[in-house]
């Protein structure tokens, strides 16, 4: 979670301008219909005005910075019809929202909900209120924008928009998925292979609409970059996809395999139905709590401390065991967590309780989640899972089996596995090239290629159908599976994990066909 007092002006109201290429595009697209109105909510420097070329246009800007207002308004000269509004889009929206426009062009702000004042929440609630649409405190500020510029837009009017891949990855942009469905008579969305805006943790997209009543005409295509951008006229309509999909990521590939998965939903099983998951443990305060084998001896601590799984480079194997804690050891890893629930100072050796006092003059406990304890260095929640899923994956998602009753930060997430459920074969069908695809699908990429899993995530990812109670020793094949692991080549670990599971459990699914998939969708995210 970011600081909100470190962060940049920029970040902090969401502001990254719309190259010239881009707002050229979307001009081009707007002025088909030959508009006589348009709005612009987040209207920066004017990036998305300058490429206007009607001078009969009456454009509504709107831009709360008035170092930015001043940039627009010599726009004035080119754009005789131009009026420029210095305010919070937001308070502006509440004194004109019954004001129609035949054409939006926005880049709306990025800004976490946290980061707005009361007001502004307020305001953003009600817009979504209004507009069928739930509110809560994960929606983003470009959301709102979004929604709101739609709800001032005529019938048959086009927008022109510049937003975040969240748009298709996020479970709160569902809504707003859902309500462009409704409201769209065209939509086409354009992703990037390479980023929009670099330097940035975001990818971002373009999404091109028409409002009316007339059934959804769907287009979608990846453009290589800003400057290779699609002829629309080209692109082959598209059916679009289901009003209930719970996500979108499925957009970067053809028709027929985004089918061919879908239909085979029917033939898995949910992660979920097999498991439950929460984040793993977050201490406030990594550095004090994750301790090495010499700092264990030398607090005296060896009564205190429980086996730790804290960072994913620790782990090359599917099994967190004393072979794995040893070999951490000797690298001078911190391989124990400082674990001193239901203790107080008056029980601790003397060399643990200086050591807490002198993080207490270094103001360790004057952390956000530290001082809200009732004891600061008791940590809340410890318990050990039956394995651990790593939360941001690079090429290759990890589960491991806990095998020495450890406990894992939040770079790993806790799963309980059902009774009666075998771990050994969840670890393989966690492997195979089914789950892996759908994994790719459930999670969250951001820029520079990780994909970040959250527990509700898991609802979304689906493991063949097995006989997961079945009682099978499935021990050498994890030997195997180890070191395939190690060389982290999805292909070949999930080709061998699909095939121990047709030789053993007599799976029957086209793994290769799942793989090709995944390979195209790990293509998009890394590369």
């Amino acid at each position: 979670m970011l600081n909100k007092a470190t962060q940049t002006s920029q970040k902090l109201r969401g502001g990254y301008y719309t190259p010239n290429s881009i707002a050229t595009y979307l001009w081009n697209w707007v002025k088909e219909n030959k508009p006589a109105t348009l709005l612009e909510p987040a209207a920066g420097d004017g990036a998305l005005i300058k490429p206007i070329d009607d001078r009969q246009l009456q454009i509504s800007a709107v831009e709360l910075m008035t170092s930015e207002v001043n940039k627009i308004k010599q726009l004035g000269e080119k754009q005789p019809g131009l009026h420029v509004f210095n305010e919070d889009f937001y308070a502006w929206y509440e004194k004109h929202e019954s004001t129609k426009y035949d054409a939006i062009l926005s880049n709306p702000p990025y800004i976490r909900y946290q980061y707005l004042n009361p007001e502004q929440r307020e305001i953003q609630s009600q817009i979504l209120r209004k507009n069928g649409l739930r509110p809560n405190k994960l929606i983003n500020s470009w959301v709102p924008f979004v929604i709101a510029g739609l709800s001032m837009l005529n019938e048959n009017g086009r927008i022109g928009l510049v937003i975040p891949t969240d748009f298709l990855q996020v479970t709160y942009a569902k809504q707003l998925r859902q309500y462009l469905i409704k409201e769209l008579q065209q939509m086409i969305v354009i992703t990037f292979q390479n980023s929009v805006f670099p330097g940035t943790q975001q990818d971002f997209l373009l999404l091109l609409g028409e409002k009316g009543r007339k059934d959804l005409k769907f287009k979608h295509t990846i453009a290589h970059d800003i400057h290779t951008l699609p002829n629309i006229d080209t692109l082959s309509p598209e059916e679009p996809p289901a009003f209930s999909s719970a996500k979108w990521t499925d957009l970067g590939l053809n028709s027929n395999d985004r089918n061919y998965i879908n239909s085979f939903k029917n033939e898995t099983i949910p992660f979920t139905q097999l498991t439950k998951t929460q984040v793993g443990l977050t201490t406030g305060a990594n550095s004090f709590f994750s301790l090495t084998e010499e700092d264990v001896e030398r607090l005296h601590a060896q009564k205190y401390v429980k086996p730790l799984l804290g960072r994913s480079v620790s782990i090359t194997s599917s099994i967190f065991n004393h072979e794995v804690l040893v070999k951490d050891a000797a690298q001078n890893q911190k391989i124990w967590l400082l674990d001193l629930s239901g203790y107080t100072k008056t029980d601790l050796p003397s060399p643990l309780v200086n050591y807490i006092s002198l993080a207490e003059k270094k103001n360790v406990n004057n952390a956000y989640k530290l001082r809200i304890r009732n004891v600061w260095y008791q940590i809340p929640n410890i318990w050990s899972p039956d394995a651990f899923l790593l939360r941001r994956i690079g090429s290759v998602p990890k589960l491991v089996l806990n095998d020495i009753n450890g406990v894992s930060t939040d770079t790993f997430h806790r799963v309980k596995i059902s009774n009666g459920i075998s771990k050994q074969i969840l670890l393989f069908s966690f492997y195979s090239s089914i789950s892996l695809t759908f994994l790719e699908l459930a999670g969250r990429s951001y820029g520079g290629g990780a994909l970040e899993i959250l527990p509700g995530d898991l609802s979304n990812l689906y493991l063949p159908t097995l006989p997961y109670e079945e009682k099978i020793d499935l021990t050498n094949e994890i030997q195997h599976l180890d070191t395939l692991l190690k060389t982290n080549d999805i292909q070949q670990i999930s080709k061998y994990a699909d095939r121990v599971l047709k030789e053993r459990l007599d799976a029957y699914y086209d793994g290769a066909r799942f793989r090709d998939i995944l390979g195209k969708l790990q293509d998009i995210r890394i590369k």
